[in-house]
């Protein structure tokens, strides 16, 4: 091989690298705000909430974000706790599994409401301090829309779908 073919190789390469590396470092950044204070949630969860497992730790995304952690009390009793900052102080909700309606009857409400399509996520959230399950779904019009269904009773709180773009 010649002079001009390993020159080659030898740009290619560290163009290579350098391009994995950018990607890398950019998922990662952008990743990080999914995962960005769940130490600290678990921590405050586990201390003043008194459990004893943490099984499930998300980042839910309203007028504020809140992280939504599944786990046990000592007392082997299931729990949902939100913790989320309130005026630079860390706030936190806890309620029993048994004190709302699960996943599958929030996904049953918004079946029989709206027949979606495609169910995308049901996923534990809060909306104006109100614990809800967020139900994402296409629907018949291939709109992205969201269903808040309030945690305590059931009811579908808020409806919203979204238009895609098409392409002309």
């Amino acid at each position: 091989m010649g002079r001009k073919t390993w020159t080659f190789i030898a740009v290619f390469s560290i163009l290579f690298i350098a391009a994995v590396w950018i990607f890398t470092a950019t998922y990662q950044a952008a990743r990080e705000q999914y995962t960005n204070g769940h130490e600290q949630s678990k921590k405050i969860a586990m201390e003043s909430a008194n459990l004893s497992t943490i099984t499930e730790i998300k980042t839910f995304n309203s007028d504020k974000q809140y992280h939504v952690l599944t786990g046990e009390k000592t007392k082997n009793e299931s729990v949902y706790v939100w913790v989320y900052k309130k005026d630079k102080e860390d706030k936190m909700l806890v309620k029993k599994q048994s004190s709302g309606i699960t996943k599958d009857e929030a996904l049953k409400k918004v079946n029989k409401e709206y027949s979606p399509v495609e169910i995308i996520s049901v996923r534990l959230g809060m909306d104006e301090e109100i614990p809800i399950w967020e139900v994402k779904y296409k629907d018949k019009s291939d709109r992205y829309t969201f269903d808040y269904v309030n945690f305590y009773d059931g009811e579908i709180i808020k409806h919203m779908a979204l238009k895609t773009k098409t392409s002309s």
